[in-house]
């Protein structure tokens, strides 16, 4: 029990460290918000918006499809395909059966989903170094003007996650909702964990992070996925900045693989602390590794109190569709915290 406590303890300690260090005022590019274009609704901006090409694939080759070796004259040897040209008509097939399947999901998914997008973000003039605008971690994204963590090489990779670290969160001034989505598949028990709301005196974001631990594990200690379970993943954190009930995309974490998709803005410059957090929505898209996998995923997001929906509307909040292996949902109001 107590070398289980020591990595615990640790990472709460290095938690409460790196909020203070927030909180103390981490300097960081802020501009005026940007709002929608004169005349164009938030309905109009979304409906413009096509769902991107995924270049990645995403399917394997199906176990009973196999590709026979000619058969050539035995007169004729020298035409025979070598054992590298056999490989490459193999995996050519493979990559042309695979693209079709892969497309056809992708058709369909995109029939169901399309995730907000942010206005382009214009940077002032500034003779900043964006390179250089980093602290533990955490860099700056000039394109999208938010902050984000290098989920790649991050210190907090070896703490990963439990319940603790949420209780004592409003110690470093963080105020925040969060959902625990637990499963088992594949021998191990997942956790995929989301978090919107205030880090700190003036930042506001959200994050969706990747869990697992071996089977039967004892209290809600989880370590942070390891390389092989990245999970492809894009988010898009919408913000009901002026209480009109209109939400807005803020800034997007590209469709990537992702142990840990974090992002956040200046929110609250003159220090203001909110604690009623339905302003903040956070809509995410994850491609499982399988089907199966996000059947599992998906079956304990309904337990979660989430609504299964045949197409999903960004507007209608706790909501999510499926379709194989890739889900989409729509997060406001539910809280585990």
């Amino acid at each position: 029990m107590k070398n289980k406590a020591i990595p615990i303890a640790v990472g709460a300690v290095a938690v409460i460290l790196v909020g203070i260090v927030a909180a103390l005022g981490i300097k960081m590019n802020s501009s005026p918000a940007i709002e929608p274009a004169q005349g164009t609704t938030q309905a109009e901006t979304t409906a413009q918006i096509t769902y991107p090409v995924y270049e990645e694939t995403r399917f394997s080759l199906p176990d009973q499809i196999i590709v026979q070796d000619r058969i050539e004259p035995e007169t004729t040897p020298s035409t025979a395909p070598s054992e590298t040209e056999k490989a490459t008509e193999t995996t050519t097939l493979a990559e042309k059966l695979t693209q079709v399947a892969t497309t056809a999901v992708n058709k369909a998914f995109k029939e169901v989903f399309t995730l907000p997008k942010a206005p382009k973000y214009v940077p002032p003039d500034t003779d900043l170094n964006f390179a250089q605008i980093n602290l533990a971690s955490y860099k700056f994204n000039p394109d999208g003007n938010f902050y984000y963590t290098d989920d790649k090489e991050c210190w907090q990779k070896n703490f990963g996650f439990n319940e603790v670290y949420d209780t004592f969160a409003p110690v470093t001034m963080m105020y925040y909702d969060t959902v625990r989505t637990t499963f088992e598949y594949g021998g191990k028990e997942w956790m995929i964990q989301t978090w919107k709301g205030q880090y700190g005196v003036m930042f506001v974001g959200g994050e969706v992070g990747v869990y697992t631990r071996p089977l039967g594990s004892i209290g809600s200690h989880y370590i942070c996925a390891d390389k092989e379970d990245w999970l492809y993943m894009e988010t898009a954190f919408m913000w009901d900045e002026y209480g009109n009930g209109e939400y807005r995309a803020v800034f997007n974490r590209d469709y990537d693989k992702y142990w840990w998709a974090t992002g956040f803005v200046v929110g609250f410059p003159n220090g203001s602390l909110r604690k009623t957090l339905t302003e903040f929505r956070l809509v995410t898209h994850i491609t499982f590794k399988d089907t199966e996998m996000a059947d599992a995923f998906c079956n304990a997001f309904e337990a979660n109190g989430f609504t299964r929906v045949s197409k999903l509307n960004n507007n209608s909040p706790d909501t999510f569709v499926q379709v194989g292996p890739d889900v989409a949902f729509v997060w406001q109001n539910i809280n585990q915290k």
